[in-house]
Formats: structure tokens, C-alpha cells, sequence
């Protein structure tokens, strides 16, 4: 076998357009589990947003790379098996950044999704795209600052000036990223989802050149690049698709199935 181990992006990637799994790719990533292959779940969602996907896949090893690779989480037993967080200063500047530009911003702490406003369109979106619900909590309540990331929400041209601000004020100590033209995300400046991935792999024995993975925005390019098998979906953009050797079908066409079927 040469893959031994399998990333997958949820939004864009392993959710079709209705936000589930297809029976067809589901039962095709229990195969190859039962085949020796391990599955990841990589995505910038929350635990907490992710939870329900990994356990309607039922998969046995229940590896949830999430929060774009802040934070690795086997979801049976909600084991961290890895973590590395934004400092408190740095999420207390965000937060700065957020309310002095008129920008809704999610926080996230103890897998809880917390939000200054519950009634925000930006946050009724959110909530429905992930399933989740949030606690309204006030910017300047928190015990700690401490969290594995915090995202910007609004309108494409918004958030690029929020991501200007966030480099002039924070340079390289964080690290940014776009998970959609209306989703800016901070974490950590050493995580991403290509570093984690790669200690994923590198805890449980699996070479670089023995996985492949799957996604379809900027914040998974990383990951893409990290390993051998670095595959665009068909629904990513044509810029994205060009910076990538592998490309496949889209999220609602098995695209993860039909170029995997080969290997397995």
C-alpha cells in the first residue's frame, strides 16, 4: 500500500455542498481504516464544530486535527494529544483589532464557541454552516486569554483590511490565514495544519511521502505541500489547483474517493 495515511479538509473537501459526508466517500474511509490506513480529519473548525462529523464517520482511531492544526484531538475519549495556543497578549491585541474596525471576531476556549453578540448575522451564519451554538460573553470577561485561535468575520474587503492591521500590529507572531473570502484566522505562528500534520505523522510512524491530502482553500495549503500527495479538490479555485501536482474531482463528485480509489 502506498498511503498509508489520509488528511482530509471538512468544508470544501470531505462535506458536500449540503454540509455532510456522502455515503459513498463514508464507507469508502471505513474501508480503508479497516485496510491499515489512518484517517485524519483536518480542519479549522472547533472540536466542537468537528465532533459530529468524526463520529457520523465512525471511524476507530477518531483523529481530529482541528482549529487549523492548534489543537489534535482523539474524539472518543476527547484526548488532546496535541496543543499549542495564541498567547493571552496577542488574542487581547485581536480582540483590540476586532472592536476598534467594527469586525465580528470568534473566540474559542475549553471547546466552547464564544461571541460578544448572539444575534450578529455574521454569527447565525457561522452557526448554521457548523452546527454549533455559541455563548454570548463580553470581550473583557475572560479569566484567560489563552486560545487556540480566533477568527474574523465579514465581508471579503473587510477582512483584508483586518489582515493588513493584524500584520502591522502583530508582524510574524501569529500566523494568518484565509479559510474563506469571509473567514480570517489567527493562530499560534508555529501551527498550521502542515506542521501538525507532520507530527501527527511523525508520532505514529508514517513517512511524508505514505499520505496524501485533501483541501480546498489557503489555510490547507500547508498541508497540502507537507506530504507527497498534496490534492486540490475540483471545486477550489484555478489559482489554487496550479500551486498543487495532484487534482480531483469536486466535494460533491467523491472527488476523495475517486483519487484514492487507485492506491487501495
Amino acid at each position: 500500500m502506498k498511503i498509508k495515511a489520509v488528511a482530509l479538509d471538512m468544508d470544501g473537501t470531505l462535506l458536500c455542498s449540503d454540509h455532510k459526508p456522502s455515503e459513498r466517500t463514508k464507507q469508502f474511509l471505513l474501508d480503508i481504516e479497516k485496510k491499515g490506513a489512518k484517517v485524519i480529519i483536518a480542519t479549522g473548525r472547533s472540536f466542537g464544530g468537528t465532533e459530529s462529523t468524526a463520529k457520523l464517520l465512525g471511524l476507530d482511531n477518531g483523529l481530529v486535527l482541528c482549529y487549523n492544526g492548534a489543537k489534535v484531538v482523539n474524539y472518543k475519549d476527547k484526548s488532546v494529544l496535541f496543543e499549542r495556543p495564541l498567547a493571552e497578549n496577542h488574542v487581547k491585541e485581536l480582540i483590540d483589532i476586532a472592536d476598534s474596525m467594527g469586525v465580528h471576531i470568534n473566540l474559542y476556549q475549553d471547546n466552547v464557541w464564544y461571541v460578544d453578540k448572539a444575534d450578529k448575522d455574521e454569527v447565525r451564519f457561522y452557526s448554521n454552516k457548523c452546527g454549533i451554538t455559541p455563548v454570548e460573553k463580553s470581550h473583557d470577561s475572560f479569566d484567560s486569554y489563552s486560545m487556540p485561535k480566533v477568527v474574523f468575520i465579514g465581508e471579503h474587503e473587510k477582512v483584508v483590511e483586518v489582515e493588513k492591521e493584524v500584520k502591522k500590529r502583530l508582524g510574524n507572531e501569529v500566523h494568518v490565514a484565509f479559510s474563506s473570502d469571509t473567514f480570517l484566522e489567527v493562530m499560534n505562528k508555529d501551527v498550521n495544519k502542515g506542521v501538525t500534520l507532520k507530527w501527527i505523522l511523525e508520532h505514529f510512524g508514517i513517512k511524508e511521502e505514505e499520505c496524501a491530502a485533501f483541501g480546498d482553500a489557503e489555510n490547507d495549503l500547508e498541508m497540502l505541500f507537507a506530504v507527497k500527495y498534496g490534492v486540490a479538490m475540483g471545486n477550489a479555485t484555478d489559482e489554487f489547483k496550479k500551486k498543487l501536482n495532484y487534482t480531483t474531482l469536486s466535494n460533491d463528485e467523491d472527488g476523495i474517493v475517486e483519487f484514492l480509489k487507485e492506491y487501495f
